[in-house]
């Protein structure tokens, strides 16, 4: 059996204030939702890997019903996968979508299997304010995975074999693999859109640990050990995103630069 990712927070930062509740630079990259997105070639670092994968970013959603969604009414807005290359993505749902019971503005983390099929991860259902800011951080571990909205844990999934974690058991078995397909904001393989603000998207090969992500969000210390990626989304003008932690670098297509203010 497989050691679970120690997703709990300790019982004496219970209760913590949050001061963070935009992105520290000045710039963001806007997408309009209609075919705008950015991309950054395929690297091992960016998928998932033998001590698990942590994704963050903050996300400024600029509607509850998004226009060119996919599947039941949703819409990937960060992800790594397309047709028999899955790995992993980030998705949130329309406030009114087909899901039975219905999903208003979820937001979830999933992996798949590389020939794809279905996902498991986690997520979390909480009201959206249009034109507000989200940081958004998913954890993928041994067997497990979590989800962090703010800094502050929502829940913890099993995808591989059971776990002794007390995570959400779930039927189907993931195997996450290193594929080929880009990394990609705005969208994950074109079938739908983002309508919002991207800023600060960050990826570590390796699960960060609760007190990590909770200092992380509070403070704005960056946790260095394993950060893969680092996309400011701070340029402000041009067509490139920078990788200020590693060698990546990334195209911009269509999107546009935008004040993360919203001035």
């Amino acid at each position: 059996m497989r050691s679970a990712l120690h997703y709990c927070l300790p019982a004496l930062l219970c209760g913590v204030l949050w001061a963070a509740d935009r992105p520290s630079g000045k710039f963001c990259l806007h997408f309009s939702g209609a075919g705008q997105y950015a991309e950054i070639p395929s690297a091992p670092d960016l998928s998932f890997g033998p001590d698990g994968l942590t994704v963050s970013a903050w996300l400024r959603p600029e509607t509850l019903e998004f226009n060119a969604t996919e599947g039941s009414g949703y819409v990937y807005w960060m992800g790594k996968g397309e047709r028999g290359q899955h790995e992993w993505a980030l998705r949130m749902y329309s406030l009114t979508n087909r899901e039975r019971p219905p999903r208003p503005n979820r937001i979830s983390f999933y992996l798949f299997n590389l020939d794809g099929g279905f996902g498991e991860g986690s997520y979390f259902q909480q009201p959206v304010r249009p034109g507000a800011w989200i940081q958004v951080t998913a954890v993928a571990g041994r067997g497990i995975t979590a989800i962090y909205r703010d800094g502050e844990y929502m829940r913890c999934d099993e995808y591989d074999e059971p776990t002794a974690g007390g995570c959400q058991a779930h039927s189907e078995r993931i195997q996450p693999g290193r594929g080929k397909a880009p990394l990609r904001l705005g969208t994950r393989d074109f079938r739908s859109f983002f309508e919002g603000g991207l800023a600060q998207v960050r990826i570590w090969n390796r699960a960060l640990r609760p007190e990590e992500i909770q200092r992380f969000h509070g403070t704005g210390d960056v946790p260095r050990q394993g950060l893969a990626a680092e996309f400011l989304l701070d340029e402000g003008q041009g067509d490139v995103v920078r990788d200020t932690a590693g060698r990546h670098q990334g195209k911009v297509i269509g999107a546009t630069w935008a004040r993360v203010g919203g001035e």
